[in-house]
């Protein structure tokens, strides 16, 4: 296959196979008898043990100059692990302990799938937003047909479709050819430390750390609120449907328009607040599909600002590293935080009110993107 479809098509079939676990893993374990508390904690080991190893796959693949056999590795690790949710739930009793265990090795697998076909698609020139449109087009229209399907059948098989999907991924990944680059002169390791250190992707970092906060949070808890206030799962595919919508035409639009980063930042940390504070003031079904056009806005303007922005800050030979580093150390660390607290504030004050404080922190998001824009220079632009 040639790249040119090689690179989209991994996208579409990863976010394709993951959307329905996404937006459904809650429901899932609350039909396996799991708190709020106890959700909230999978969710964390799940960003946890990502945030943990993502780093060193990045650096793996970096020093291998091999990151098509790191996905492959990874991607199967990802499917085999996610068999702990239906033998959990074949168990009688608590299956908190093994689910929490699965989860911890599948988050492992799956955590550089995303950032490493980042650090693909650019380090070879392709465009970013028009590669990424295909997984955010995928994710809707997987997540539109598994929840109306889930009307009829078990939940577990959000699991099954992960695994399927897994196999056609690697599939495809098997046939990138490696790195042929020569390794840059210097320790690589050095070289990897030292990207921590400047400033510029400090900032970047702290932007991916709110947005993890942020983002995950809400999509944790997003079925949980669909159901919660009666609209059910079909509705929630819908509006996971409309949420990718939105997405697809902003990533394939967005580096078009000659906005700073720092912008885009700023706008898509204020599509998020506007999003969760219609979810929390007006559970309706027009509010909510409302909501989800800014959470899709929110989502596509902050991904590209951010993972263009890891790339640009990296030297030659640590593209895989800087993306690995962004969505571990920013956005999965946040993503770690933020289900935690969020699992707390279901139990405390409901899942819809949650919504208000996801709302109140999206505008701290916003706010940072004048930190990046002085600090990447006003000249950094999409156009």
């Amino acid at each position: 296959m040639d790249s040119r479809h090689r690179y989209p098509a991994l996208y579409l079939v990863f976010f394709a196979a993951f959307s329905g676990f996404a937006a459904f893993r809650n429901v899932l374990l609350s039909e396996m008898g799991m708190s709020g508390f106890q959700m909230g904690l999978v969710g964390t080991v799940m960003v946890v043990a990502g945030v943990v190893v993502q780093p060193l796959w990045g650096f793996l693949a970096d020093y291998t100059r091999s990151p098509a056999r790191v996905l492959v590795v990874a991607a199967a690790v990802s499917a085999v692990a996610l068999l702990a949710y239906p033998l959990g739930a074949s168990m009688p009793g608590d299956a908190f302990l093994l689910v929490a265990a699965g989860t911890a090795v599948f988050s492992m697998g799956r955590a550089p799938i995303v950032p490493l076909a980042n650090a693909l698609v650019l380090r070879h020139g392709f465009d970013y937003g028009y590669a990424r449109s295909f997984g955010s087009l995928s994710f809707g229209a997987s997540v539109l047909v598994v929840g109306f399907v889930l009307a009829y059948t078990t939940t577990l098989l959000v699991v099954y479709f992960y695994i399927a999907g897994m196999v056609v991924f690697v599939a495809l990944a098997v046939g990138i050819p490696d790195d042929t680059d020569s390794v840059f002169a210097g320790d690589l390791g050095t070289r990897a430390l030292g990207l921590l250190g400047r400033r510029d992707f400090q900032v970047v970092l702290l932007a991916a750390f709110l947005l993890g906060v942020v983002a995950r949070s809400g999509d944790a808890f997003f079925s949980v609120y669909m159901r919660a206030v009666g609209l059910g799962d079909g509705y929630t595919g819908a509006a996971w449907a409309v949420k990718t919508v939105a997405e697809t035409v902003l990533f394939l639009s967005v580096g078009r328009v000659a906005l700073s980063y720092g912008s885009l930042v700023s706008i898509g940390g204020l599509g998020f607040a506007a999003g969760y504070a219609a979810l929390a003031a007006s559970p309706t079904l027009a509010a909510v599909m409302l909501g989800n056009v800014g959470l899709g806005v929110g989502i596509a303007l902050l991904y590209f600002a951010l993972v263009n922005l890891a790339h640009e800050s990296a030297p030659d030979g640590l593209h895989s590293t800087a993306q690995t580093l962004l969505t571990s150390v920013g956005v999965g660390a946040g993503g770690a935080l933020g289900q935690a607290v969020a699992g707390w504030l279901v139990d405390a004050v409901g899942v819809q009110d949650m919504f208000f404080y996801l709302a109140a922190a999206a505008v701290v998001l916003a706010a940072t993107g004048l930190a990046v824009r002085a600090v990447t220079g006003r000249g950094a632009t999409t156009a």
